[in-house]
């Protein structure tokens, strides 16, 4: 890497972790550019060369933190062959990190659910595990489907439903698991049916 790549990272990370802690401290909306170009001995031109805009500033931070939080939870998780033991296990990862990070997962959120960005990704990826599991029992390819499509339209629900309040902890995961028992029962009735 040129001395001149070394100072642009530099830069770009020393903006990003002067910005974390302004943003969480201050308020994303209550903290300016200005002010963190100030905090960051920089032009605000410099500042929009590596960040077009406030946004795209919040993104790179959030899923720098997201990353984080889902190592560590692929390592600290355990394996689970329920399509709903799976769906907790994620629901909880994302929704912790959401309550830690409220005033990012709005903005990003609602970002990304404009423009089909990276949440929508993420929930097609857990879709496809809970149709995995059920397979795994024997439920048809059709029924696997339709059993992710509503756990998933149910994690929307309770997601979209406490991210205004900033509050998605122990409460939401349990309306998460009400929300999904009939799809627990039809996977154990496989289950037992298999065995």
């Amino acid at each position: 890497m040129s001395l001149r790549q070394q100072q642009k990272a530099n830069t770009r990370s020393k903006i990003k972790a002067i910005a974390k802690r302004a943003f969480l401290e201050q308020g994303i909306e209550a903290t300016s550019t200005r002010y963190l170009s100030e905090q960051a001995g920089i032009a605000v031109g410099t500042l929009f060369v590596h960040f077009p805009d406030k946004l795209s500033l919040v993104k790179d931070i959030f899923f720098d933190e997201m990353d984080v939080a889902l190592r560590a939870a692929v390592v600290a998780q355990k394996a689970s062959s329920s399509p709903m033991d799976y769906l907790q296990q994620m629901a909880q990862v994302l929704f912790d990190f959401y309550d830690e990070y409220v005033e990012f997962t709005r903005q990003v959120l609602l970002d990304s659910l404009a423009k089909g960005g990276f949440h929508t990704n993420q929930m097609a990826v857990i879709s496809d595990g809970i149709v995995k599991r059920f397979k795994q029992v024997g439920v048809d390819d059709k029924t696997a489907g339709i059993f992710a499509e509503n756990m998933i339209s149910n994690y929307w629900f309770v997601l979209l439903s406490g991210v205004p309040k900033g509050a998605l902890g122990g409460a939401a995961m349990t309306h998460l698991e009400r929300m999904n028992l009939p799809f627990e029962m039809s996977y154990r009735n496989a289950l037992k049916n298999k065995g």
